[in-house]
């Protein structure tokens, strides 16, 4: 309460100097009359005085909104992991065992249904398939799909190196991991929070989002481009190669890593 009134007894008192002094002034200018000193000085005291309020009030809106900013309160993803119901699994039923004839004359069948079955995985996609827990507190695993290499600076060298659901990053030492929706950084606490196809910041807003080959900033519009096995910025100064098929998941976080927030 005293601060406020300290505040309005400033501000009045240099609105008084100011409007009193420059009346005085624009009057004697008018009637032709000499413009006495104290004029002068009132004037320049008063439009200090309301400088320095304006000033001051605008540093206490910032740090208002600092503290606001700071005070926000941080949702914790391990809640809404506990919340998950588990998945129930099929129950199987039993299968009737066949005569032992019709079994003698199937196993040839199998033997060839084996063959088969070798060749389809022979002919299968060769993306790797992760399975890491979600939490230190639940035992419960998902399955992560992605691909593991680097990602290089062309004509630098390499920045991250990729091993499925953690990351490297080669210029702090640092490791991240990527668990459900969140990305962790190890020894630390949530950083980066995805959604389908968008990435933020756990502690604020988005940040970059993939739109076909396009990658474009939240709040920005288009940023760089992806093709092929390259990312290059939109101003082709900065170009960058990975060397094997991330997965959406992979590529937004190495994006956030490397170009930061903003």
């Amino acid at each position: 309460m005293r601060k406020q009134y300290f505040y309005w007894i400033y501000l009045v008192t240099s609105l008084v100097l100011l409007i009193y002094g420059g009346f005085t002034l624009i009057r004697n200018n008018i009637n032709g009359t000499s413009i006495p000193i104290y004029v002068y000085i009132m004037v320049g005291i008063g439009g200090v005085m309301l400088l320095m309020f304006l000033v001051l009030l605008l540093v206490d809106l910032i740090n208002k909104k600092n503290k606001r900013i700071e005070n926000r309160p941080v949702e914790n993803p391990q809640k809404e992991e506990k919340s998950e119901e588990p998945i129930e699994k099929p129950v199987e039923k039993p299968v009737e065992e066949a005569p032992l004839e019709e079994k003698k004359e199937e196993e040839p069948e199998s033997e060839n249904d084996e063959e088969t079955a070798e060749e389809d995985d022979d002919d299968s996609d060769d993306e790797v398939i992760y399975e890491t827990n979600r939490s230190s507190s639940s035992s419960s695993s998902y399955r992560f799909r992605g691909g593991s290499g680097y990602i290089k600076r062309v004509g630098y060298g390499p920045v991250l190196r990729v091993e499925g659901p953690r990351i490297l990053d080669m210029r702090s030492t640092t490791y991240y991991r990527i668990e459900g929706n969140f990305v962790y950084q190890e020894g630390s606490g949530v950083l980066f929070e995805i959604n389908g196809k968008r990435i933020r910041d756990a502690f604020g807003g988005y940040l970059y989002e993939i739109s076909g080959s396009n990658i474009n900033k939240i709040y920005g519009g288009f940023f760089a481009s992806i093709s092929g096995s390259y990312i290059t910025t939109y101003d082709l100064k900065d170009k960058y190669e990975m060397t094997d098929s991330f997965s959406v998941e992979q590529i937004l976080v190495a994006v956030a890593l490397i170009f930061g927030k903003y």
